[in-house]
């Protein structure tokens, strides 16, 4: 079973989503898929701890490398991007904006 989570790249500012096996244990090493920013993180039985790690720590054991499709790349959060296709308002608001929007 896998887990679909979202991470935010503070070097392009971008939001990516990572597809996460649940039996996963160890240190990772994510890679944005838009500037090749590397995101080092523990992961534990699939969930992402608040812990940390990083290549200077030779004790540390890298598992794996993950790199997800640049497709899953986008400028804004999961939930409000959702909410505004999901939902009635915010259908409606995106699409005034995009119907009414002032074009130079």
């Amino acid at each position: 079973m896998r887990r679909l989570v979202e991470f935010y790249c503070q070097e392009c500012h971008k939001y990516f989503d990572v597809k996460l096996n649940m039996s996963l244990n160890g240190n990772h090493r994510v890679h944005c898929p838009n500037c090749g920013h590397i995101h080092f993180r523990k992961i534990t039985e699939g969930e992402i701890t608040e812990d940390r790690f990083s290549d200077h720590m030779h004790d540390e054991i890298i598992v794996d490398d993950l790199r997800p499709m640049p497709a899953c790349c986008r400028d804004y959060q999961k939930e409000t991007f959702d909410d505004a296709a999901q939902t009635a308002k915010g259908f409606l608001h995106r699409l005034w904006g995009d119907r009414f929007s002032v074009r130079q």
